[in-house]
């Protein structure tokens, strides 16, 4: 009722004025003038703390991010085996081929190797009662078979598959149905040059225990026959090696990710009377590699942290965006710059902090690493900077009772500084809960503007109604003194 009031109030106003009567005045832009020289300075200052603080929030967003990417490369030096580069070569290469498969296995030192066998699997070529078959689909029986597959050979029991595909085919497509089981799979295979007789070669698996024996159910004509361990064209033997002098080293493959710990070695052929030689080398490039992204990481941090509270730019709103929040970005700061100086748990041999690596601070805050004091730590001291560093563990939590390696802890600064109740976390959820008591601030605003808008309104209405009554009295008056001045002038 009240909006419809208001309304009729100024539809009323406006046609008043068009119709020329009453003041004259435009009431209506007079009302909402006076309204907004009430509100809107409020409105305005409202309004920029909300945009101070919604851009805040971004910035934090961002800080968060820089913050992050810190901890993360504070995270890749808590491992002790990945500290160091592994490295494998061969000075036969026409011989074996190498690849380091794990930097944390690989162990640096020289590996002298010499085959005397390579691996193979054993291989049957399975026929019809002795002839080759003449074609895929070739009857083999007038009824269902079953084949049965011993691997070992010796074993008390093997794997059966009925055969209800009575060819050749059927056979095949039987035996590969197992192949996970037994290992032993099937092909047509014709050795000839010419011609489309074949025989069905059978498979297994490297290594001497992994012999089989084939048998079927048919017989007499009907036979299969070739399938027996005793008749193998190619016996299953294992790769023996000698290692380092050992002899008679055996391994199911010839590609060994054991022979040599963390590297997989395939060897290419036989030679007895050749060593192959290899080489696994370690160095530590992987440290130097891995401080130097962490020095980029704090050093944007630093110019990150200065460009958010520095000077604001109009065409960039995140520039400055924490001028406000100085006080909590210092604090982050602090705590930043405390890990150049915290002391490791696990010090070791006079190498306690990173400043014993190298790490300087520049003026400007900024970090840096002195080739000169890294080269000489990592030269005599490797050991100890590991220790310093990883507590000579792998994967350590901050929940592990033991002495924590210097990347742990200060992992554990920064997370505490990004975490969900983190000094970050907690200004973010400080700054959102601004942004929406401003937005119903305005809200409260926008409401009293019109309030005060159409209280304006209304009393404006009725001055010009009564303007028009004065006028209209007046025009009457007016009027009726001409009328008496022309009756008197007439006469």
């Amino acid at each position: 009722m009240a909006i419809t009031t208001n309304n009729n109030s100024e539809i009323g106003g406006k046609i008043t004025q068009a119709l020329g009567a009453g003041s004259g005045v435009d009431i209506h832009n007079l009302a909402k003038t006076l309204a907004e020289t009430e509100t809107m300075p409020r409105m305005n200052t409202v309004t920029e703390k909300k945009a101070e603080s919604t851009v805040a929030i971004s910035g934090y967003g961002v800080l968060k991010s820089s913050v992050s990417a810190l901890k993360t490369s504070f995270e890749a030096l808590k491992n002790k085996d990945t500290l160091l580069n592994k490295s494998v070569k061969t000075d036969r290469d026409d011989r074996a081929a190498v690849e380091i498969t794990s930097q944390a296995l690989a162990t640096a030192g020289i590996y002298n190797i010499k085959v005397t066998q390579m691996a193979r699997p054993q291989m049957n070529e399975l026929k019809d009662n002795g002839s080759s078959f003449t074609s895929l689909g070739q009857t083999l029986s007038a009824s269902n078979f079953t084949i049965t597959i011993k691997v070992p050979r010796t074993a008390g029991s093997g794997t059966d598959v009925v055969v209800s595909n009575h060819t050749p085919q059927g056979i095949i497509d039987a035996v590969n149905s197992i192949s996970s089981t037994t290992g032993v799979t099937a092909r047509a295979f014709n050795p000839a040059a010419t011609g489309t007789t074949f025989s069905i070669l059978l498979e297994g698996s490297n290594g001497s225990d992994k012999s089989f024996n084939f048998a079927s159910t048919l017989t007499g004509s009907d036979a299969l026959t070739g399938g027996a361990w005793g008749d193998r064209t190619r016996g299953a033997q294992d790769l023996i090696v000698e290692l380092n002098g050992r002899a008679d080293v055996r391994r199911q493959t010839n590609s060994p990710t054991d022979l040599v710990p963390g590297v997989q070695t395939t060897f290419k052929r036989v030679g007895s009377g050749t060593t192959i030689n290899i080489v696994v080398s370690e160095d530590t490039t992987a440290l130097e590699t891995k401080l130097n992204a962490m020095v980029d990481s704090y050093n944007q941090f630093v110019t990150l942290s200065n460009y958010l509270t520095g000077e604001k730019d109009e065409d960039d709103e995140l520039a400055g965006s924490l001028g406000a929040e100085k006080g909590t970005v210092n604090i982050i700061k602090n705590s930043v710059r405390g890990i150049i100086a915290k002391t490791s748990a696990s010090a070791s041999n006079g190498v306690s902090t990173l400043r014993d690596l190298g790490i300087q601070t520049k003026l400007g805050g900024e970090i840096s690493l002195n080739a000169t004091t890294y080269a000489a730590v990592v030269r005599d001291k490797f050991a100890d900077v590991r220790t310093m560093l990883t507590a000579n563990l792998i994967d350590q939590d901050k929940s592990d009772s033991r002495d924590h390696g210097l990347a742990l802890d200060i992992t554990t600064v920064l997370d505490n500084i990004t975490n969900d109740q983190g000094t970050i976390k907690t200004k973010e959820t400080s700054v959102t809960a601004e942004v929406a008591r401003y937005e119903a601030e305005l809200l409260d605003l926008q409401e009293r503007l019109e309030t005060i808008k159409q209280r304006y309104l209304r009393q404006f209405v009725a001055m010009e109604s009564l303007v028009q009554r004065n006028k209209s009295t007046g025009e009457y008056l007016t009027g009726q003194f001409k009328a008496m001045e022309n009756m008197y002038s007439s006469k």
